[in-house]
């Protein structure tokens, strides 16, 4: 079915409005799950937002709470989420980053004690249409098993970096080869996924989205290179936030909250002016469109710039939703 953007965010928003969620803060976070929906990010926007809602009624979610600064040094600070709406918190992050780097260049924000953020790939977007390189990532509940495990010890902790070019260029990936929001879409839509997602009950590489999402045995993306990358950024989030690591949500909390979480924003004005920044980024993404496709029916693929044809297409003809997801956030 499809429905309107307006009629999505005021659903949204009435949700929030029933859980006591203050006026201006139901406003805010409706508007963001409903542009997540819009840029057709389904997994971190309407189909999370049961989940959320969850979460919040459990207590894991301080609605009103707001996070602080905790210690200064330079160009990188650390802040205290204090359990508040992720998506509203990593949105203030992501701005606190470009308020540092307009001074040095460079902003580093460290986040502990924070909420699943929902899209991250929006904070990294929020940077980059501004003019900033835009880098961010989070730790999470143990949801992987590391490469030659069968067990999950690690994070999905997807990783985002967004360039500002002309669109704007942005890789959002987990370092699973499918998060579980995008296993339930292939499920939902009774589809297997394009490539392995992750291994069945005998340890065969299955395409079942269903399969894994029960298992719990999601494929490292890359084999043993994403399970490295998932290690890494579990270590540098919980060093430069001193909060909890992927292992400390695991054994110390009943669901994935009080997460660690990096904002990185880079002023490039100063380091290239204008006019050979735009004449560098074309070259780079001119080249990479130009060679000689595998299938000539299938577009060589730049990361990100599909959002704005997407975003167009669901504002003017409406946002297809699933009839049970749709069905799910009317019975809230």
């Amino acid at each position: 079915m499809k429905v309107s953007y307006n009629e999505l965010k005021e659903e949204f928003k009435r949700v929030l409005l029933a859980r006591n969620v203050r006026e201006d803060l139901a406003e805010e976070c409706a508007t963001m799950f409903a542009d997540t929906t819009e840029y057709g990010v389904y997994s971190h926007g309407i189909n999370r937002f049961p989940r959320f809602i969850s979460q919040l009624e459990k207590g894991h979610i301080v609605p009103e709470a707001e996070p602080t600064k905790v210690l200064s040094l330079g160009a990188i600070e650390q802040w205290d989420a204090h359990q508040a709406i992720g998506n509203l918190t990593a949105k203030k992050m992501m701005d606190r980053a470009m308020q540092i780097a307009d001074e040095f260049g460079i902003g580093v924000v460290a986040l502990k004690n924070a909420n699943h953020w929902m899209r991250g790939g929006g904070y990294g977007w929020q940077a980059a249409e501004k003019g900033y390189i835009g880098i961010c990532w989070t730790n999470s509940i143990a949801a992987v098993p590391p490469w030659g495990a069968k067990e999950p010890r690690i994070g999905t902790n997807p990783l985002i970096i967004a360039i500002p070019s002309s669109p704007i260029t942005m890789v959002d990936m987990s370092c699973s080869m499918y998060s579980y929001g995008m296993l339930e879409v292939h499920r939902l839509a009774g589809r297997q996924t394009v490539v392995d997602a992750g291994f069945d009950d005998e340890g065969n590489l299955t395409r079942d989205p269903g399969t894994v999402e029960k298992n719990h045995r999601l494929l490292p993306m890359g084999f043993w290179k994403g399970s490295g990358l998932s290690i890494v950024l579990d270590m540098i989030a919980t060093l430069l936030s001193n909060g909890l690591s992927t292992a400390e949500v695991s054994e110390e909390k009943d669901d994935e909250y009080c997460v660690s979480q990096i904002f990185i924003a880079i002023e490039v004005d100063r380091l290239i002016d204008g006019k050979t920044k735009e004449e560098k980024l074309s070259k780079i993404i001119e080249y990479v469109k130009t060679a000689e496709r595998a299938d000539p029916d299938v577009a060589i693929r730049l990361p990100g710039h599909k959002f704005p044809k997407v975003q167009t297409d669901n504002r003017a003809n409406g946002i297809t939703v699933d009839d049970s997801v749709w069905e799910k956030l009317k019975s809230l």
